[in-house]
């Protein structure tokens, strides 16, 4: 029953997702529900649903220092073993066609003996292009892992 309801709830938030895609006049909760989506397709390792919704010159700043380009970053997800990515205290400054989204990340992600577990809190900024919105830009502003 529970596996229904989650299955339920995906499904409509990926309805709300697209329906509101082709308006600029998002609200908050529509620029949150996006911001989770696209790390649901990260752990799904689903580039061509990332493709629509990460801006062509798309730059992710990782709390490494380490900075690449959309393409770096989809390498990095098809390769990449995320068990889950999620959001926590996301706040949406938000005008006409920019969303500024500042929030902490819960990231679990498999290595080849352990699973590790590290936190972020990251800036993103999103744009309403082509009509639709699209992530431009991931900065993490701080970094922290938990211990084994």
């Amino acid at each position: 029953m529970k596996k229904l309801l989650l299955l339920l709830l995906i499904t409509v938030t990926q309805a709300h997702i697209l329906n509101a895609q082709g308006s600029r006049f998002a609200d908050s909760s529509f620029i949150i529900n996006l911001n989770q989506q696209i790390d649901n397709y990260v752990v799904e390792h689903d580039i061509a649903a990332l493709d629509k919704l990460y801006a062509a010159d798309f730059v992710f700043s990782h709390g490494s220092g380490k900075v690449e380009g959309k393409q770096g970053w989809f390498k990095s997800v098809a390769k990449g073993s995320f068990i889950s990515r999620q959001h926590d205290s996301v706040t949406v400054e938000l005008h006409k066609e920019l969303a500024i989204v500042r929030g902490k990340l819960a990231v679990q992600k498999k290595s080849t003996d352990k699973t590790e577990r590290y936190h972020l809190k990251y800036v993103r900024v999103y744009v309403y292009l082509d009509k639709r919105w699209q992530m431009l830009s991931h900065i993490t502003t701080a970094e922290w892992h938990e211990a084994d």
